[in-house]
């Protein structure tokens, strides 16, 4: 019996209870999909830059491969819109075309070793090349060439992802050849290693170190740094029989220690001989305008009559500029360098050190003036790709403001030549069916009566990939303006 104010209470229903345990069942399943599949899908969303374009890195580079479609940076939206219109040309007129990716770095780091003119002259060649192949007949007709953009970021420091895709892209886009690249660095070499073994063929535009050759697949249509080297020392020994060196020993670039060895090879002989220890400097530490300070003294003590300076353009900026706090003032002093593409007046403080008695020469990478002094040298058809009378589809027709004379477009157009001349002349293959590796066999090719006719010359390929006795600009910095030209010169080497 219970007491008056006891109420007797009845037995929760079974079905209560599978309600609630229902409900942990519930909240628990959220909450995994909010861990699982929400989450990852916000994190993915924010990381999303565009189709096939993501960000990555401590800088949070958009990194990845675009048809044009994603523009990597302003400076580039009018070439990319130029490139996307005519690849959906391409895709639409019914005809068969191949792939080729440009990769090289899109997204530059602050105080980053490229430019942004850099990067957008290398996009605007390639897309002359593109629309001269697929609308003029001057290197045949089929099949069309699709451009896709791969950004491995500043450095190239993000090339795995971008390497992975483009290898996917070979049997889905018929992806036949990649070109740019632009760095001599390890990671380019690992970029294209990656390439190599998945017989992907590499063109590279601008690349000078001599040891990416070994690389199966591999080929370039700028000088190798030896070229450079040989060049400057051939048409100096003529004046200069005393040469003083600069060396970056930066152990991540290949290139100043094979401008070293070119140059002093060529150079020394017994009349002409390398004076004073070399002065190096480590372009990966910081203070080098105060260790090219600390070498002026030893500078004026070797009594050169040539310093060699074998290390990056901006970093030469820096040099020439410490040359106006040099204690001989009074002697003149030339500078050599490895391969000179200003596409701007030389700097306030590089005009100082030019105006402290400083020449400054070296080789270009190619230059419009060439054509004009040297036509033989040089096809008619791939000149008309950048200059000709009432021309509107040329170079100096759709990017009129844009300069030539760093070479850099030009050479960005040879490498996507070299792609279509190896293509379009593959016998017994039938446009649509050619792939990367028939582009592999036609490369060995290239050579003599068949070298393709490049706007910065005729280009004849070793069996390293390297061009034979390619023609080089000799280029003298001039105060207020661009580098000029002083004349073609062919190493004999």
């Amino acid at each position: 019996m219970t007491a008056r104010g006891d109420r007797i209470r009845p037995p929760r229903p079974t079905w209560s209870k599978w309600m609630v345990a229902g409900g942990g069942v519930l909240l628990l399943a959220v909450a995994l999909v909010a861990v699982f599949v929400v989450v990852p899908e916000i994190d993915e969303a924010g990381r999303r830059c565009g189709a096939g374009v993501e960000k990555r890195g401590e800088h949070a580079e958009c990194i990845g491969v675009t048809d044009g479609g994603y523009v990597f940076s302003p400076e580039l939206t009018g070439v990319q819109e130029d490139i996307r219109a005519e690849n959906e040309s391409v895709a639409g007129s019914g005809k068969p075309y191949v792939t080729i990716a440009v990769m090289l770095p899109m997204t530059l780091a602050e105080n980053d070793i490229l430019s942004a003119e850099w990067v957008r002259h290398q996009l605007q060649g390639a897309y002359i090349a593109q629309h001269r192949a697929n609308t003029t007949r001057s290197w045949g007709s089929l099949p069309l060439i699709r451009l896709v953009l791969a950004n491995p970021g500043s450095r190239l420091n993000h090339w795995e992802p971008v390497v992975d895709d483009l290898v996917g892209r070979v049997r889905d886009e018929r992806l036949v050849a990649v070109t740019g690249i632009g760095l001599s660095l390890d990671t380019s070499r690992d970029a294209m290693e990656r390439l190599s073994r998945n017989q992907i063929p590499v063109i590279a535009s601008h690349l000078a170190a001599d040891e990416f050759s070994e690389i199966p697949g591999f080929m370039r249509v700028s000088p190798t740094s030896s070229t450079y080297g040989t060049a400057a020392a051939e048409y100096v020994r003529s004046t200069a029989h005393t040469a003083t060196i600069v060396q970056d020993i930066n152990p991540d670039d290949l290139y100043p220690e094979t401008l070293v060895e070119a140059f002093t090879g060529t150079f020394e002989d017994d009349t002409h001989h390398i004076v004073g220890r070399t002065e190096v400097y480590d372009s990966s530490l910081p203070g080098i305008e105060n260790t090219f300070l600390q070498m002026m003294p030893n500078i004026c003590g070797n009594e050169a009559e040539v310093v060699y300076f074998a290390g990056r353009e901006n970093h030469l900026t820096a040099f020439v500029a410490e040359l106006a706090q040099r204690p001989c003032l009074d002697r003149p002093i030339t500078v050599l360098t490895g391969d000179l593409a200003l596409i701007r007046p030389p700097s306030p403080e590089m005009r100082r050190g030019l105006e402290a008695n400083v020449t400054v020469l070296g080789p270009g990478l190619a230059h419009p003036d060439a054509w004009a002094t040297e036509p033989q040298a040089f096809n008619p058809a791939a000149i008309a790709s950048f200059q000709e009378p009432h021309c509107t589809d040329c170079f100096r027709a759709v990017f009129p403001e844009e300069r030539l004379d760093d070479g850099i477009a030009i050479l960005a157009h040879d490498a996507v030549l070299t792609v279509v001349w190896a293509i379009r002349g593959i016998p017994r293959t039938a446009p649509a069916e050619v792939t990367a590796k028939d582009v592999l066999q036609a490369k060995n090719r290239l050579h003599g009566e068949l070298a393709v006719p490049g706007a910065s010359g005729m280009i004849s390929f070793d069996d390293r990939g390297d061009p034979v006795r390619k023609a080089v600009p000799i280029l003298r910095v001039r105060l207020d303006d661009t580098p000029e030209y002083v004349q073609l010169s062919t190493p004999t080497g």
